[in-house]
C-alpha cells in the first residue's frame, strides 16, 4: 500500500476535487494504462459515496472514508496535484455524459473489488 498522506493535505485534496467541477475549463489531459485505470477507479469511488450519502444509505465517516480511498488511488496517477484536480474533473464529466444512474452503480459493483486490491 502507498504511504498515507497527512490527513490535512488529504483532506485538502478532498475538498479541491470536490470543486473540481467548477473550474473552467481546459485542454484534455490524456491519461492511459494503469494511471488510467487508477483514476476511473477514484472517480468512481468519489462519485459513488457522495451518491449513497445524499439518498442517506451511509453515513458521513463511511463516505470521508471513500473519498480518502479515492484520493489515496489519486497516487498511482502521474501529474501534480493540480493536474489530478483536472482530471477527475474531465472524468465526472466523461461519466455524467455516458452513464445512466443504474449504469454508473452496476459499473461501480463489478470493478470495485479490482481496485480495492490493485490500487490501495
Amino acid at each position: 500500500m502507498p504511504p498515507r498522506r497527512p490527513a490535512l493535505a488529504a483532506l485538502a485534496t478532498t475538498l479541491t476535487l470536490t470543486l473540481a467541477a467548477a473550474l473552467p475549463a481546459r485542454a484534455d489531459l490524456v491519461i492511459e494504462g494503469r494511471a488510467a485505470q487508477a483514476l476511473q477507479c477514484s472517480a468512481l469511488l468519489y462519485l459513488v459515496s457522495d451518491m449513497l450519502f445524499e439518498a442517506g444509505y451511509i453515513d458521513r465517516s463511511d463516505r470521508d472514508a471513500a473519498q480518502s480511498a479515492a484520493v489515496v488511488m489519486l497516487d498511482h496517477v502521474p501529474g501534480t496535484d493540480d493536474q489530478k484536480v483536472q482530471a477527475m474533473g474531465q472524468r465526472f464529466d466523461r461519466i455524467f455524459r455516458t452513464r445512466s444512474l443504474p449504469e454508473l452503480m452496476e459499473e461501480f459493483d463489478k470493478t470495485a473489488p479490482w481496485c480495492q486490491k490493485t490500487f490501495l
